[in-house]
């Protein structure tokens, strides 16, 4: 057995109404008409918030849209110079276009069969 325990302070306390108290009934029906403006100028002015806020969304969407666009034409473009440049290299390192740059700059040519000597 628990000494001093005292079950009264853990029972749940309900309040009931005192002298000249009421308690609260339904919800009335009608409402003021104070409080029907209040409550209609907030809705709008919400909605219209709400709706600002969307079309700056949505004209930062497309903004965005547009630069995403210009930036893979650029990339298309800068795919085929690359490829263009490619070719170029490959056309350069080729043997045949070596040669023929070593005959006319340095008078080099390939040398013939009598000219090789291996030791």
């Amino acid at each position: 057995m628990i000494v001093h325990a005292q079950p009264n302070q853990y029972r749940v306390r309900t309040l009931r109404p005192g002298r000249g108290q009421r308690v609260a009934g339904g919800r009335s029906a009608a409402m003021s008409p104070a409080l029907r403006r209040a409550a209609t100028l907030v809705l709008a002015t919400a909605a219209v918030v709400l709706l600002a806020a969307g079309q700056c969304l949505h004209w930062a969407v497309v903004r965005q849209y547009h630069q995403v666009e210009r930036l893979r034409a650029r990339s298309a473009q800068l795919e085929a110079a690359n490829s263009t440049l490619r070719a170029n290299r490959a056309n350069l390192f080729s043997p045949a276009h070596i040669e023929a740059l070593a005959a006319v700059r340095l008078g080099l040519h390939t040398p013939t069969k009598g000219q090789v000597h291996h030791l």
